[in-house]
């Protein structure tokens, strides 16, 4: 099972953790033991940074362009945009 390091936030194998160590009621895996030394002299300051891999939404990040009815443009607030794909593409007349 995955768990996140407190201390740098790294995923730990926890049948691979480099160090591990028990805090009140739960156990804690890290990549090194450089992490561990620092999570046991301040464990307080690392408890906030704990998930379970399994626990954890992913972050959604929204593509900075848009595309609508077939023109692509950076998104409201990116430089350039303008609103330039909200403006409605010019009538086409025919030469007959």
């Amino acid at each position: 099972m995955q768990h996140r390091d407190p201390v740098c936030g790294m995923l730990v194998d926890a049948d691979h953790a480099a160090a591990e160590s028990t805090h009140g009621s739960s156990h804690y895996y890290f990549c090194s033991t450089t992490c561990r030394d620092r999570f046991e002299g301040n464990p307080a300051q690392f408890l906030g940074n704990t998930r379970n891999e399994s626990d954890e939404q992913l972050e959604r990040h929204e593509p900075p362009n848009t595309t609508v009815n077939g023109i692509t443009a950076p998104k409201f607030g990116s430089a350039g945009s303008g609103g330039a794909e909200f403006e409605p593409v010019p009538e086409r007349h025919n030469r007959d």
